[in-house]
């Protein structure tokens, strides 16, 4: 039977269910939201007395979205997009240069993506590249949203990939890299060495850290206790340099450093750590054509780099 659109239904609402789904936690998204707590709670259970549906459930590890949730997330998500797409045609009838909007993450900065603008803005000098940053999640859902037409880098967690198309450009795994003359280079590695250095991981919520965790943990490393999580390659490559930390990273952030001999890597066997890194879409035939040429662009680069001659893992010293 069809449904009627509940009257009450307001779009702060649905930004509200967006929110709580890319934050999974009440705080956070009334922080993103620039809203109390208290008003997300009320805008949460409005839209719950609205559709008769548990949307989300209160969990210690955070919040979570009901499979209800997340069939009126996705819709939910497409509506808003929609919406900001109308608002952005509006305007003075100039013609705007075209756009490419990305979401990166740090495994294609360094390298991948680059190399990929560099090509693109050489053959089609027209097109406007709009990056951005941020954890699997957040971008994921700016993609749902339809503020990015695409995100690179690894795949995501099989859950929030509902909807989305993932496709495979070559693997990477992550490996443990210091500086050069680091105290633990030159010789065989017991776990206890490298736990009395400081170990610099991506933050929790990143796809990368549970396999980072995972490997530590099965190696006999373990986690120690002077650990530092971040996104920030700048500061991690810092504190590689000034702090003796010992960098968990994936290959792609990390290679032009060992090309020019400013990083080396330990030598730990990190190939169980090697994951997809690809391009993420809601689906190759809504994608504007700017879009869809600079994925053409990103496949070429994807295959020189898959080609390449990649150094060992970890160095032999």
């Amino acid at each position: 039977m069809l449904r009627v659109l509940d009257p009450r239904l307001r779009l702060r609402h649905l930004q509200c269910l967006v929110a709580l789904a890319s934050h999974r936690s009440v705080l956070k998204a009334a922080d993103a939201l620039a809203q109390t707590p208290s008003a997300v709670s009320k805008s949460l259970a409005e839209l719950e007395a609205i559709t008769g549906e548990t949307l989300a459930l209160r969990h210690r590890k955070g919040l979570e979205l009901t499979p209800a949730g997340h069939i009126l997330l996705r819709h939910a998500a497409q509506a808003i997009g929609a919406l900001r797409e109308g608002f952005e045609l509006l305007g003075t009838g100039e013609k705007a240069p075209e756009h490419v909007r990305i979401g990166i993450l740090p495994t294609a900065a360094a390298t991948l993506v680059p190399n990929a603008i560099r090509e693109l803005q050489a053959r089609y000098t027209h097109l406007v590249v709009t990056a951005h940053g941020g954890t699997n999640a957040d971008l994921l859902v700016r993609l749902k949203l339809r503020e990015l037409d695409l995100v690179i880098g690894r795949i995501s967690d099989p859950s929030e990939m509902v909807g989305i198309s993932f496709e495979h450009l070559y693997m990477e795994p992550l490996v443990l890299a210091v500086r050069p003359g680091h105290p633990l280079l030159g010789h065989r590695l017991e776990p206890a060495d490298l736990r009395r250095y400081p170990l610099v991981l991506p933050m929790k919520g990143t796809y990368i850290r549970p396999a980072a965790e995972t490997f530590l943990q099965s190696s006999g490393i373990g986690i120690p206790q002077q650990l530092v999580e971040t996104l920030s390659s700048t500061m991690a490559r810092t504190l590689m340099h000034t702090a003796d930390a010992v960098w968990f990273v994936p290959y792609g952030v990390i290679e032009a450093d060992l090309d020019q001999g400013e990083a080396h890597t330990l030598p730990v066997d990190t190939s169980p750590t090697s994951a997809a890194v690809g391009l993420t879409t809601l689906g190759t035939d809504e994608l504007p054509e700017s879009a869809r040429l600079f994925i053409d662009v990103l496949r070429e680069v994807a295959g020189e780099l898959r080609n390449r001659n990649r150094r060992p893992l970890f160095d032999r010293q």
